[in-house]
């Protein structure tokens, strides 16, 4: 079993564009962008001194930015070259082999992804305000101390009306990968959704048709409530209130895609669904990810930009094949600025939820889940000595 500073001694140096291959009418938040040569490729090499952990400064010009990071990967890979590019338009087929492959979409609605082409894909935003907003949190982020935690941005672009955003393929680095979807924070709506204080029959028929003995003598007698009564009534029907994230679904290997853990509500029952999910992967592998959800967990305390923004609805995507482990922040439509709405401009991401705070509990679910993890990982016996060692795969 490997130790956390050694998940962190193979480097491998890569340099990467972070516009890909594009089209004539991709656009970038209205400005028009050159299309590149289709030849623009991702390289990498050995990097001997773990400690050398320095980031050049790629060429920049009106059209190309590069940026360059690390890749933690397996040395038994040795060299190896990936192209990727965004076809022009969404659904547009890519005659690449890379491209043919089945898409794994864990949540969300179907049919709001596309692949792109190798290593990229397109997400479809219907609304507007959520389109702007990913696109703006995406391109910060990329450029945050945050950036290997969330997907390469990679353009945007409106196509028969409906708005799509180019972005990284995460599961392109994985082969046959196991991905799981955690959706984090004690509540996954906005403050703003939940002003209108008018009383609403239909919520009261849905809490109503979900537990008959939730509404009080007043609601009965009304027959409705508010929103902020039925969102909150729904938050307490999962994990999200009690531990602060739920699991959404996850999939292994080619099984189907399990998803109904959203009533799961106690720490035994949401333990027992990780454990199914890691079940397959090494001791050494779980020791990965809790590297680097502690790594991740220690940024975004340091991160000014996440304490001005309440996270909602955003999600960490756990992947793991027989190789790597990997975990990403995704999901950023509906997250907001709320530095000019509470007194000193910022949350603390753990304090507990009143109307009007803005706090999301995303670092309290964190906690949760980093502590639900080492009590998998201490439950688990030792690998034995020819047991694959995992390494993690981290994209700065």
């Amino acid at each position: 079993c490997l130790s956390s500073k050694q998940w962190y001694q193979r480097r491998v140096r890569v340099n990467s564009t972070e516009r890909l291959e594009v089209g004539d009418e991709l656009t970038d938040l209205g400005e028009q962008e050159t299309p590149r040569s289709p030849s623009a490729e991702v390289e990498e090499s050995e990097s001997v001194s773990p400690d050398n952990e320095s980031v050049e400064s790629g060429a920049t010009s009106p059209t190309v930015r590069k940026k360059r990071g690390t890749v933690r990967v397996n040395s038994m890979r040795g060299h190896r070259k990936v192209t990727r590019r965004l076809s022009i338009n969404p659904g547009d087929e890519i005659a690449t082999q890379r491209s043919k492959r089945d898409f794994v979409q864990l949540g969300g609605h179907a049919g709001h992804f596309n692949i792109a082409g190798p290593g990229s894909l397109w997400k479809k935003q219907e609304k507007e305000e959520d389109y702007n907003v990913e696109v703006r949190v995406l391109k910060e982020l990329n450029e945050s101390s945050i950036r290997s935690y969330v997907p390469d941005y990679l353009g945007c672009k409106e196509h028969d009306g409906v708005k799509w955003i180019g972005m990284e393929d995460l599961m392109c680095h994985f082969q046959d990968g196991c991905g799981m979807d955690i959706k984090m924070g004690t509540r996954t709506f906005k403050e703003s959704e939940v002003q209108n204080q008018n009383l609403r029959e239909d919520l009261y028929n849905k809490m109503f048709k979900q537990d008959p003995n939730e509404p009080t003598p007043a609601e009965r007698e009304a027959g409705a409530i508010t929103k902020l009564r039925y969102m909150t009534f729904r938050e307490r029907e999962s994990s999200s209130e009690t531990l602060g994230f739920r699991i959404e679904a996850f999939r292994i290997w080619n099984q189907n895609t399990s998803n109904n853990y959203k009533t799961l509500k106690h720490h035994d029952q949401v333990k027992n669904v990780l454990k199914c999910y890691f079940n397959p992967l090494s001791k050494a592998g779980i020791g990965g990810f809790i590297a680097e959800l502690d790594n991740l967990k220690q940024l975004l305390e340091e991160s000014t930009f996440f304490k001005e923004h309440e996270f909602i609805g955003t999600s960490l995507l756990f992947i793991y094949d027989k190789e790597r482990v990997g975990v990403w922040m995704i999901d950023f439509g509906k997250t907001t600025a709320i530095s000019h709405l509470v007194t000193g401009g910022q949350i603390t991401h753990t304090k507990k939820w009143e109307l009007g705070n803005y706090e999301d509990g995303y670092l309290r679910g964190m906690e949760n889940l980093i502590q639900m993890l080492k009590e998998i990982f201490e439950e688990r016996e030792d690998d034995d000595e020819g047991v694959h060692q995992h390494t993690t795969l981290r994209v700065n």
